[in-house]
């Protein structure tokens, strides 16, 4: 593998790239990356070339960014040779290993690693898995939060949101250029109208031949989610759920009516591959195949701007206003390098 490219790379030149999409055995194509103005008032992604950078990135700087980057990298190449997440999850001052669990009706989970700090009212935990069950896909993420994660109640604690994105930033400590990098603030500050609130932490280390299939991010109380490219790179088709089941529609000539097939595409869409072999494929949904395994689709969605390619810097912003009004995504490896990013829900300051 080789060595990691560091945040800050030149942005691309103004010409189109190809890109060929692979993912879980299957091949959809090439497409094209076409600049499309975008608006996140829209519900539509908003692509921030550049934007997460090392100040001044030289000398001491430019050395503790690349530390950092190679840090967390190194937790995720453990985890694929067989170590454990305890051994390997560095701790922030004042933080302590509580237990390690593992759910074994989850074929995904690695190991969940729980945390005490007295920064947190309640117990914060890093979750490890895989990505898919595909043999050929390596891709790995770290979940970091805290509660009851049957409750889905992480969002209305600030103390215990704050301490999670500290045990996160000490995995990877190049996520604080994100959190506290003046450039992905002020983005989202001006489309939030207050300061941002980052929640749910999520470190991803897609592998080649990996990714995510279709699927949105919705959370009422949450106004969307920023994904950062660390190292690396991706290729994200990102489209606003209406535009989305509108080339549906065309695509198919079916579904005239739209409120059925907004719903029918809550059914198919699925966290992981795991759910998706439980639901969605377990019920052969052809919505499902046809958002996530058919070529002449994916070119119409990337012939009409929804194909994005994040290199190390730069970062996509992806709305989730209401149930109808989220920008969903499918995610594809590019290059066989290593590869990080860091999702972060986005909420205002109240």
């Amino acid at each position: 593998m080789s060595p990691p490219s560091l945040i800050g790379n030149s942005c691309p030149s103004g010409r189109p790239h190809r890109y060929r999409l692979r993912r879980r055995g299957l091949d959809l194509g090439v497409v094209e990356a076409i600049a499309r103005e975008t608006a996140w008032e829209r519900s539509e992604p908003v692509l921030l070339r550049g934007i997460v950078r090392w100040a001044g990135a030289a000398g001491s700087s430019a050395a503790h960014a690349r530390a950092g980057l190679e840090r967390a990298l190194a937790v995720f190449d453990g985890l694929r040779s067989g170590g454990e997440l305890a051994d390997l999850c560095p701790l922030p001052r004042g933080f302590r290993v509580a237990g390690v669990s593992v759910c074994t009706e989850d074929v995904l989970e690695l190991a969940k690693l729980h945390v005490l700090s007295a920064r947190a009212p309640r117990e914060l935990y890093v979750k490890a898995n895989w990505l898919s069950t595909h043999p050929r896909d390596g891709s790995l993420r770290l979940r970091f939060s805290y509660g009851a994660e049957v409750l889905d109640d992480w969002l209305d604690d600030p103390a215990s949101a704050r301490a999670a994105l500290a045990f996160a930033e000490a995995v990877c400590p190049a996520g604080r250029l994100v959190t506290h990098g003046r450039g992905v603030v002020a983005a989202l500050r001006r489309r939030l109208g207050a300061r941002p609130r980052f929640l749910q932490p999520i470190l991803y280390s897609n592998a080649p031949n990996g990714g995510a299939l279709f699927h949105h991010d919705f959370v009422p109380g949450q106004a969307g989610v920023v994904f950062a490219q660390l190292a690396g790179s991706t290729g994200w088709l990102a489209v606003p759920k209406r535009v989305l089941a509108g080339h549906i529609q065309a695509h198919t000539r079916s579904w005239r009516d739209l409120d059925r097939l907004l719903a029918a595409m809550d059914g198919a869409e699925e966290e992981d591959e795991a759910k998706a072999n439980r639901s969605a494929r377990a019920r052969a949904s052809r919505l499902a195949r046809l958002l996530n395994e058919d070529r002449v689709f994916t070119r119409r969605l990337a012939d009409d701007g929804w194909f994005f390619a994040l290199r190390p810097g730069d970062a996509l912003l992806l709305p989730s206003q209401a149930e109808h009004d989220v920008a969903w995504h499918s995610v594809f490896t590019l290059g066989d390098g290593a590869n990080l990013g860091l999702s972060l829900g986005v909420a205002a300051c109240r």
